[in-house]
């Protein structure tokens, strides 16, 4: 060992001090200063000035981003000094090393506003960076005098570059992924297969790759006969170089800082230990920037580490000691074959023992990363583990052929690289055919909902029981332990989730009895809302498909993120429509869509009722007396004709109504005065105030017969229409209720314990 166990314990506490701060409730080592300062200091369209150090540039959507670091920026309210941040430029001519000066505007990185939405402040902090600068004009450059930092960001695009000449373009960005860590060719298709059937770590930069090009350089040069010094420095050289080339990845990192930690050990004669080495990486890391422990890579890449130590080595030691009882067997029966058995016997011994092998380190790595899994995306890829045993052997080619075939299509020409990179096409073929197979399986992921920092610990301790210990009845409760953390009930009671959709609508309801509803999902502010907004959040709740989805027209506003839903194949049991619905594109489009992924297409009349024991839907609108508009081009008014439905729930399902709430689509006062003179809604806890808070809705009429004590107003803060106008306001405050706003609060939850939003 390198310093012995006893250090690798002092870094274990330490990694669980920064983890306590930075997942707690207090944040106790002010972990957050620098993205304090931020916010208490600048605010967006801040005009600065600012001088910095370029530390890394990357290509992203056919610009330029560059990261600066040590920067001071300078506001009319003073000067902020020592902090990164990044902006875009058409241009990539700045070198690496350079200090920079330049004017903009402040941009500050948006937060999540809904359960299970991806935070893209809390990531870029996770990295160091804390704001952008946009409109950016650049005064003044001076670039480093010494060495060219530039030359390995001119590889690497030169590299990206012919193996676009020589790959179709999905290929070349999985290549380009893999080897060179540039995923700026990466399409998202490709990307989001690979991250659906748990392969995403192929795509990333990590041990994988240093154990392939470095370990087999230093193992090579060893057998050679090169010194353990000359081995040591020349290995540590390349796999420096690679990480710089790869553009320096937190994975790709904290695998060539336990490499070198490896060739230190063999130049000293000690003994390496791999644990006390990750800690050692993990602590540089995070003395780096203490936020890494929020970092998905980071959480990842270590998590994989645990894996590998505590699951797959003492697997691996067992499987070899049973493996060397059954060779002696073997060995006894084809001796009596001479050379030829000898050498079929040995054949067959080393693919069983690389079968095992991959099948155990496989193994390992998913058991270490699976509560990290969960706690980033909420689902497993159910059959990651048959794939990684399919897809893992073929990456030590690929990666060389990918290297070789990079380096000899620089040096001698395209030529050489299209023979070189021949084989590359059909491997890849392979890794994306047998992924698009196993993602069309029945259950290929398994939504399992979020799961806290301390689910981690207690799964990681659990796995340490089973594992680490003899004793037969501490590994059977390990065991059990591990299971029954899966099966315990999650998100199960009656709960109402306004989502901040932006302009539009997006109403998840649970019965409390295993039934879920959903009422619209769409927006015309927010870009692929169901993609980025609603399906987390249902992957948050433990989701894993909706019983009824209501939508009351078909308005953009209202359907888009449906229609995205379906196209990404997730399960949609019932889409309940008016009976009275117009008959429009849009609708004939949505009816075609769910025949195809077979979900079932159910209408509603006016009196229809639709529920379970503890929850039900009444239909009250449109009836017969539906006031529709129709334009002089012959258009119907979609939003007159919206689908109104009573909520009723039944908290002891005793018959009696414990919470109402009221749900009207984009109606107008005079559907409002219709479903006023019906009788039908009275005295509701709940308002979903109509067409987002529209002065021409929300009827002071209807309120006082509806008499809300909440009411809900879904919009986004700048929007042209105008929403929410100061006269609805004033109406539904002066019936008595309470409003809550999505575009202040976030997403706003209604259960039995109360209301609570997303931002308090």
């Amino acid at each position: 060992m390198l310093q012995g166990r006893s250090l690798c314990k002092i870094f274990l506490l330490i990694v669980i001090m920064i983890a306590l701060s930075a997942y707690g409730p207090y944040d106790f080592l002010g972990l957050y200063g620098a993205s304090g300062a931020v916010d208490m200091f600048l605010t967006d369209g801040d005009s600065v000035c600012s001088t910095g150090q370029i530390y890394r540039k990357e290509i992203k959507n056919n610009q330029t981003q560059y990261f600066i670091k040590d920067a001071q920026v300078i506001t009319d309210r003073g000067t902020l000094s020592d902090i990164s941040y990044t902006f875009n430029f058409d241009s990539d001519s700045f070198p690496i090393k350079s200090k920079i000066k330049l004017s903009g505007t402040v941009s500050k990185f948006m937060e999540s506003r809904n359960q299970g939405e991806f935070n893209i402040k809390d990531y870029y902090n996770s990295n160091g960076v804390y704001f952008q600068i946009n409109e950016v004009e650049v005064i003044d450059v001076n670039e480093p005098d010494h060495f060219d930092y530039d030359c390995f960001y001119r590889l690497n695009k030169s590299v990206v570059s012919l193996y676009s000449r020589v790959l179709a373009p999905s290929e070349a960005g999985i290549l380009s992924s893999i080897v060179a860590g540039n995923k700026s060719e990466l399409d998202e298709n490709t990307r989001s297969l690979f991250q659906g059937v748990g392969l995403a770590h192929i795509l990333a930069v990590s041990g994988l790759h240093v154990s392939i090009v470095c370990m087999l350089l230093y193992k090579l040069l060893r057998r050679f006969g090169v010194s353990f010094l000359l081995s040591s420095i020349f290995a540590g050289a390349v796999a420096f170089s690679y990480g710089i080339f790869t553009g320096g990845s937190l994975s790709s990192v904290r695998a060539i800082g336990m490499f070198l930690f490896y060739l230190l050990a063999q130049v000293l004669g000690e003994s390496y230990d791999m644990l006390t080495a990750a800690g050692a990486m993990a602590i540089i890391l995070l003395v780096t920037n203490p936020l890494y422990i929020k970092n998905g890579s980071f959480l990842l890449s270590f998590g994989a580490i645990l894996g590998i130590w505590y699951i797959a080595i003492p697997l691996n030691k067992s499987f070899m000691m049973f493996r060397k009882e059954q060779k002696n067997r073997w060995n006894l029966r084809w001796h009596c074959h001479g050379r030829m058995g000898d050498i079929f016997l040995k054949s067959i011994n080393k693919l069983i023992d690389y079968i095992a092998g991959t099948l155990i380190f496989s193994f390992g790595i998913n058991v270490g990363m699976l509560p990290l899994l969960v706690m980033l995306y909420h689902e497993v890829p159910t059959y990651s583990l048959i794939l990684n045993i399919l897809i893992l052997p073929v990456m030590p080619l690929l990666l060389l052929l990918g290297i070789v075939g990079g380096i000899m299509g620089i040096l001698v020409g395209i030529g050489i690289a299209e023979i070189i990179l021949k084989p590359c096409h059909f491997l890849i073929m392979y890794m994306e055919a047998i992924s698009e197979l196993f993602l069309g399986l029945p259950h290929s992921k398994l939504i399992v909902g979020a799961h806290g920092f301390m689910f981690i610990v207690v799964y990681y301790l659990l796995v340490i029981l089973l594992v680490r210990y003899k004793n037969r009845i501490i590994r059977y409760i390990g065991l059990i332990g591990i299971y029954l953390m899966w099966l315990i009930p999650f998100n199960g009671g009656f709960e109402i989730d306004f989502l901040d959709v932006g302009q539009g609508d997006g109403i998840y309801v649970n019965s409390g009895d295993g039934i879920h509803y959903f009422i619209d999902g769409g927006s015309t502010s927010k870009s692929k809302v169901g993609e980025y907004t609603i399906l987390p959040f249902l992957k948050y709740k433990g989701v894993s498909s909706i019983d009824y989805w209501f939508l009351s027209h078909m308005d953009e506003d209202h359907v888009s993120g449906v229609f995205e839903l379906l196209e990404q194949d997730y399960k949609i049991e019932n889409i309940v429509l008016s009976a009275e619905i117009p008959k429009d594109d849009t609708l004939v489009e949505l009816i075609g869509l769910a025949e195809e992924k077979g979900t079932e297409i159910l209408y509603m009349n006016s009196g229809d009722v639709l529920g379970s024991k503890h929850l039900r839907f009444t239909c009250v609108y449109p009836n017969d007396s539906a006031a529709v508009h129709v334009s002089s081009e012959g258009e119907i008014d979609l939003n007159a004709l919206s689908l109104c439905l009573l909520m009723e729930y039944d908290r002891d399902g005793d018959g009696v109504c414990d919470y109402a709430g009221f749900f009207g689509g984009d109606i107008s006062s005079e559907q409002e005065t219709i479903i006023a003179d019906l009788g039908l809604v009275k005295d509701i806890d709940l308002l979903k105030a109509s067409h987002h808070g529209s002065r021409f809705s929300s009827d002071s009429t209807f309120l006082e017969s509806l008499s809300p004590e909440t009411a809900v107003i879904s919009c986004s803060k700048r929007n042209r229409y105008g929403h929410p106008s100061i006269e609805a306001i004033e109406r539904i405050e002066d019936a008595g209720a309470e409003i809550f706003y999505t575009m202040n609060s976030g997403q706003i939850s209604i259960s039995d314990e109360g209301i609570w939003s997303f931002i308090p």
